[in-house]
């Protein structure tokens, strides 16, 4: 054993586990326009790290490669990497990112002319969408702070409590408030049985699943030695601000969602381009405000179910009802539960003891609209990414998506990311681009 019991926080469950074989880290990453203080970003680092806990525990996993929640011990806090180099680039950081010694890093490059790159790793085991963008406003809220004040005030980020806060060696001391630094987050499994939801005999997702059959490689995986760090970063298109507005309208004239819009959009131009008769696909849904109490971003881990919808690829023609579809499809899975059942069901799906597959499904991550972080004058946060670290990647236990697309709106622009895809046309990005660019006009004209 080489952790001592006291440290103990609690073993992973399924839907935080499933990040663990990869030591998979989530990036939000800026582009920074204007003249960055790398100590004020150093002492805001250290503010969170305090603040937040879990963001300097640590995960090792047992004779199972089963992942275990560890408090610091006696590991002191890793902080702010600062280093000159290409802001536009995503690297992989120079040193080690490491989950069995924290569960954050910062990676800071600056260049001449004042210009940067930011991007917060944090382990997705313990964070996931929501949680890091609320991770993220904190961290440039309390930059803001120091710049404009010297001091690192508590409660200033969006919806979050009060906490104290540290400074970073090498930077000035700020004066902080006193508080409280958050507890560590729950796990969804735990969130739900607190609500009494128990496992249910359907899991939401078997219109994309088969069960697994002998040639499937899923069973009996060998533990493996880690490979290099890999980092995926999305090829993306954006919408410009017209587009962009142009996408809302047209949810808002026909009534439905700009995610049943946007997923739409994908499973037509997958399907024209695949050639596949039948697509499928597979998306998260943030449960924090559909539980009952609701969920604040930092009390859970990885607070999403996951709902599927599959259909003929002739079915796909009109955008508009296939959006509308998507919507109904959704709402009917929330009213019946199951997207709380899903997670119930991860162990069926994910990990060696999987009993079903659902390999070559469309996967797709929209993240919503995200916020304007605060930063202080002069200073322009102008681009926004999501991206993704393996920090010691092993062979799958499992097939994955056939291709995997993430979404969100940033300073009026929505972006659509892709990872994966394999042997599909390279054109998929600009395709589904395409189909939200058309009017509504276009669509009525074109499904006439």
């Amino acid at each position: 054993m080489l952790w001592e019991p006291e440290d103990v926080v609690r073993v992973l469950e399924p839907s935080e586990q499933r990040f663990v074989r990869h030591a998979t880290f989530t990036g939000r990453s800026v582009t920074v326009l204007g003249e960055l203080d790398a100590a004020a970003l150093g002492a805001a680092f250290a503010a969170l790290q305090r603040a937040f806990p879990i963001l300097v525990c640590r995960i090792v996993e047992d004779g199972d490669e089963n992942g275990i929640l560890l408090r610091p011990g006696h590991i002191e806090a890793v902080g702010a990497w600062v280093s000159f180099g290409d802001p536009d680039e995503v690297r992989i950081p120079a040193e080690s990112v490491d989950p069995g010694a924290q569960l954050a890093y910062l990676d800071v490059v600056l260049a001449e002319e004042d210009r940067a790159r930011v991007t917060l790793f944090v382990h997705h085991s313990v964070a996931d969408a929501g949680y890091c963008v609320e991770l993220f406003a904190r961290l440039w809220s309390y930059y803001t702070d120091y710049v404009e004040t010297g001091k690192i005030a508590a409660g200033t980020a969006r919806g979050l409590g009060t906490t104290p806060a540290d400074a970073v060696t090498g930077a000035r001391e700020p004066e902080t408030d006193p508080g409280v630094a958050q507890e560590y987050p729950a796990s969804l499994e735990a969130l739900l049985a607190q609500r009494g939801i128990r496992r249910g005999p359907r899991s939401g997702l078997e219109t994309v699943t088969r069960p697994l059959t002998a040639a499937d490689p899923v069973r009996g995986v060998e533990r493996s030695e880690p490979a290099p760090a890999t980092l995926a970063r999305p090829a993306r298109v954006q919408l410009d601000t017209v587009a962009t507005a142009r996408v809302l309208d047209m949810a808002r004239a026909h009534a439905v969602s700009v995610n049943g819009l946007v997923t739409a959009a994908v499973l037509r131009a997958y399907a024209d381009l695949s050639g596949a008769e039948r697509v499928s696909c597979v998306y998260p849904v943030d449960l924090r405000r559909r539980l009952d109490p609701a969920v604040t971003a930092e009390a859970g881990t990885n607070l999403s179910g996951l709902a599927a919808f599959a259909t003929d690829a002739a079915a796909t023609e009109d955008l508009i009802v296939l959006a509308r579809r998507i919507g109904t499809s959704l709402h009917n899975d929330l009213a019946d539960g199951v997207i709380e059942q899903s997670v119930l069901h991860f162990p069926d799906f994910f990990g060696p003891h999987r009993i079903h597959s659902t390999a070559g499904h469309i996967a797709l991550t929209n993240t919503g609209t995200v916020p304007t972080f605060r930063a202080p004058a002069g200073l322009v946060l102008d681009d926004y990414e999501i991206v993704y670290l393996s920090a010691h990647p092993r062979p799958s236990t499992g097939a994955s998506a056939a291709v995997t697309f993430l979404v969100y709106t940033y300073l009026g622009r929505l972006n659509i990311g892709r990872l994966g895809g394999g042997a599909l046309p390279a054109e998929l990005l600009s395709a589904v681009a395409a189909e939200l660019s058309r009017s509504p006009a276009d669509h009525e004209a074109a499904t006439a």
